[in-house]
């Protein structure tokens, strides 16, 4: 149990969220005790100047007074026996107050504070003195005489040990403190940081429906968060997609493949007439013809919306790109004695690839001669949109049109409405102009037709102006 309790805390120190936290910690700690250091340097020099501005003071108080009231004075002071100690010597030099036994030799009679050593008389014992360690200051006195006033820097070294010990619990304190809080949010942090990796563990074992949970504080995590589940939203759609494409393409495709086994098994049945191979030959040709498009579709598809299909995307006049493709439907119509109409406006420009918005005009009209009835009018408009930034390019037909519930399944891949059950087809044609679309920045708008019908209309983004080099 211990042995597991110490490797767990082992792991955890390894993590960069604890060490990160505790490194904060340690560096605050070093800060805080460099500056309680200063704090401490300063207290005390401020108590040894104020002692020493003391010892001058009364120094030189006392210096002034008459020799006589000065040795009354001074007697009066040692009797006391407050922390100062003094000496009053004649101008011969013989001790005339105080309970210092000597003059000490380094120290001069300036009126400065220095720092000595000399002998006191023993209270405790009136016949024996003791060294001490004093702050002295000596003047020099009107009649010859020096007085000596000293004080032992005790009181000052008391304060100054006061202060360090209450710097040094602060310091701990403060330490202990920071490192509990370090290593608080250093798990904290750490269980956000496990709890993406739960998630990213999960999405690895094949669960891509998991999502990285919000916490609502706008952070960094939270970001990340919004940055992985809007990228796992994409792959879990991805995969979906890639799983229905794969039913898809194995239900649709064992249709025609079906039909070519079973063909080439009747003619390999029983011999027969040239005619009726011709035939089935014609039909497998066909089916074969099929199935390439649906293959040729999808690899169009794929190259769109990898980004590979447009190499050098270049500005072209929209009308220029679609009127070919409108006038050959145009004839078709006009054999067939269908409605064609045509609305082109000249002067869109947009960027991208022409073939490319060809081909999905293309499309668009071949669904609509093969989707409506034969006297349905079919319209193609090409202009720019309303909001001045887009360009519109769609074709409307006034027939049954697309049910607004069917509209989003429609454009995905195979999918087929229940008219175009009967039609050949492999549902691939909304799905390739929902990619061309895409590939040029804009989207794929279905909509009721305004006389009824379906309205089929890319959006496109308008190609920015091109550069003058010169004035």
């Amino acid at each position: 149990m211990r042995c597991d309790f110490f490797l767990r805390l082992k792991r955890l120190f390894r993590t960069s969220a604890i060490r990160l936290s505790l490194r904060y910690a340690l560096l605050q700690t070093l800060l805080l005790a460099a500056s309680l250091g200063v704090l401490l340097s300063l207290a005390n020099r401020y108590v040894a100047a104020q002692l020493e501005a003391g010892l001058a003071s009364e120094s030189s108080t006392l210096a002034a007074l008459p020799l006589e009231l000065l040795t009354r004075r001074v007697e009066a002071l040692t009797d006391a026996r407050g922390p100062r100690h003094y000496l009053l010597l004649d101008a011969r030099g013989v001790k005339l107050a105080g309970d210092l036994a000597a003059w000490p030799e380094a120290l001069p009679a300036d009126g400065r504070v220095h720092r000595i050593k000399a002998r006191a008389d023993d209270p405790e014992a009136p016949h024996e003195t003791e060294s001490l360690v004093l702050r002295a200051c000596g003047t020099r006195l009107p009649t010859g005489g020096r007085l000596l006033t000293a004080q032992e820097p005790g009181a000052a070294e008391d304060l100054r040990d006061y202060v360090f010990v209450a710097a040094g619990a602060v310091l701990g304190l403060s330490g202990l403190l920071s490192l509990i809080l370090g290593f608080a949010l250093g798990r904290q942090w750490l269980a956000r940081i496990e709890a993406i990796n739960r998630t990213a563990g999960a999405i690895a074992a094949g669960d891509f429906s998991q999502r990285v949970n919000l916490h609502g504080r706008a952070d960094e995590f939270d970001l990340l968060a919004e940055h992985l589940n809007h990228m796992l939203a994409r792959i879990e759609a991805a995969v979906a997609g890639m799983r229905d494409v794969s039913d898809n393409v194995a239900h649709d495709l064992r249709k025609p493949l079906t039909r070519l086994k079973t063909r080439i098994e009747v003619l390999l049945a029983q011999p027969r007439e040239a005619g009726e191979y011709r035939a089935a030959l014609a039909q497998t040709g066909a089916d074969a013809d099929e199935l390439m498009r649906t293959f040729d579709a999808l690899l169009s598809i794929a190259r769109l919306e990898a980004g590979g299909e447009m190499i050098a995307p270049q500005r072209f006049d929209l009308a220029d790109a679609v009127r070919g493709v409108a006038e050959l439907y145009a004839a078709e119509a006009e054999d067939a004695g269908r409605p064609f109409r045509m609305a082109i406006e000249s002067g869109v420009w947009v960027s991208g690839a022409p073939a490319l918005l060809s081909q999905a005009l293309a499309n668009l009209l071949d669904n609509a001669f093969k989707y409506t009835p034969p006297d349905a009018a079919v319209t193609v408009k090409a202009h720019l949109a309303e909001d001045g930034v887009h360009a519109r390019l769609g074709v409307c037909d006034s027939g049954p049109g697309i049910a607004p519930a069917d509209r989003v399944r429609l454009v995905q891949r195979f999918a087929r409405g229940d008219a175009a059950r009967s039609q050949p087809g492999s549902g691939l044609g909304l799905s390739l102009v929902a990619a061309v679309a895409r590939a040029h920045g804009g989207t794929l708008e279905l909509a009721d037709a305004p006389g009824g019908g379906l309205a089929a209309t890319l959006l496109l983004p308008l190609a920015p102006a091109p550069r003058r080099d010169g004035p």
